[in-house]
């Protein structure tokens, strides 16, 4: 096949659904590279370019060669100590196509600042040195002279320029930030506002000890209102919410009870994960069952994120440099572990989630027209409701 025959792109990274019913627990995790999160941000950019091809990462060379003239790389966490490259460090040097990445970003710790109550990413973050040549070899097969590195925030962009990095990267958030076209969303959002009567929140990870606080009482609120407990990420957190409570060993059913309802009894825990758990291999699916409810929590940014899309208030708990830079890149509402440690309620959290709508919607023009201009930049055609969303102006008028 020669290039004029085939598709100008195609993307390289995950499915965005998954048909997970009659499938393991561990071998949907591993399809939806363990954390669900991943399913919206697939969903996100399949639906911004009309849904296109999607390979696998482990695709081999010869099919990737075959499938377009530029591939478009679904971007994640992968710049950290945290990953270890596995099959998303693809050996590109046997690729022959163009390529670009979107919505890659550094894992890091936070810190606070000793002379302020500001807290921000640790002042270098690790990132290995099979990341950055995996990057590198990326940034070499650019499809023009534009910037083909579209990263989630400057937290990422300054830690990549300590590298040697200092051209070729665009910050553009988060895919995940355009799943809705409508161009006003935030005030569609602060319309929705009011005091919640029926709360969902995104459960953490058993390995987060200084989040347990707060989710032990997130997780009285999901029982008093009658609320849902979404997993997200790890196998045994996807297990008690998918109705496998009763499956699990005890000690890791235990281990899972301790940090979600510590004063309840093992069968009562069971009985709290059936009435109340949600697991979502479906975007669509996830998005619906939004709407149900009045405010989601939790420190799972792609899980708050599609709340947002879905009109809801949202909260997020940023625990991490990941999820700080993408709040504050995206102005999603979000809040320090610190603040949700004592006292929460209801009307507090409502509060906590309150922001700026023009000042949303005008930030999010903002990053979609850098999003789409990157995009067209690196061959990749976007659907035109996305490039609409990145020239609206504020309501009732056009720039």
């Amino acid at each position: 096949m020669n290039d004029s025959e085939k598709p100008q792109f195609f993307l390289l990274g995950l499915k965005p659904e998954i048909s997970s019913a009659h499938l393991p627990t561990e071998v949907v995790s591993r399809k939806c590279g363990a954390n669900t999160g991943n399913l919206v941000v697939s969903f996100a950019l399949c639906r911004q370019l009309g849904f296109p091809e999607v390979l696998d990462v482990s695709a081999g060379p010869g099919q990737l060669n075959r499938s377009g003239r530029v591939g478009l790389v679904q971007g994640a966490n992968q710049l950290g100590v945290h990953f270890n490259g596995g099959r998303w460090f693809h050996p590109i040097g046997e690729i022959d196509i163009a390529l670009a990445i979107v919505g890659v970003g550094i894992q890091g710790p936070l810190i606070q600042n000793r002379h302020s109550a500001q807290w921000t990413a640790a002042p270098k973050v690790d990132i290995p040195a099979a990341a950055l040549d995996w990057l590198a070899r990326i940034a070499e097969r650019a499809p023009t002279a534009a910037p083909n590195i579209g990263v989630r925030g400057s937290l990422t962009q300054e830690a990549l320029a300590e590298c040697g990095f200092v051209e070729g990267i665009e910050v553009v958030g988060c895919p995940s930030l355009f799943i809705n076209p409508n161009p006003h969303l935030g005030a569609a959002i602060a319309a929705n506002a009011g005091a919640p009567e029926r709360i969902a929140v995104l459960a953490g990870n058993t390995a987060w000890s200084e989040l347990q606080p707060a989710e032990a009482r997130l997780a009285r609120l999901v029982g008093k209102t009658s609320g849902s407990y979404i997993g997200q990420h790890g196998t045994g957190m996807m297990e008690v919410t998918r109705g496998e409570a009763e499956r699990l060993a005890k000690e890791d059913l235990r281990r899972c009870r301790d940090y979600i309802c510590p004063n309840m009894g093992l069968d009562r825990f069971k009985a709290w994960c059936n009435a109340h758990g949600n697991l979502f291999f479906s975007v669509p699916a996830w998005l619906e069952h939004y709407r149900r409810f009045d405010l989601v929590v939790g420190a799972r940014l792609h899980g708050v994120m599609l709340a947002l899309q879905a009109g809801v208030p949202a909260l997020c708990i940023a625990h991490d440099a990941r999820v700080l830079e993408l709040c504050r890149t995206m102005h999603v509402p979000h809040v320090l572990p610190a603040q949700v440690g004592r006292g929460i309620s209801l009307k507090r959290l409502a509060e906590l989630a309150t922001f700026d709508a023009d000042e949303f919607d005008a930030n999010r023009r903002a990053l979609c027209g850098k999003y789409v201009n990157f995009l067209n930049n690196n061959g990749v055609t976007p659907v035109q409701w996305l490039k609409d969303l990145a020239i609206s102006g504020p309501a009732g008028t056009q720039r």
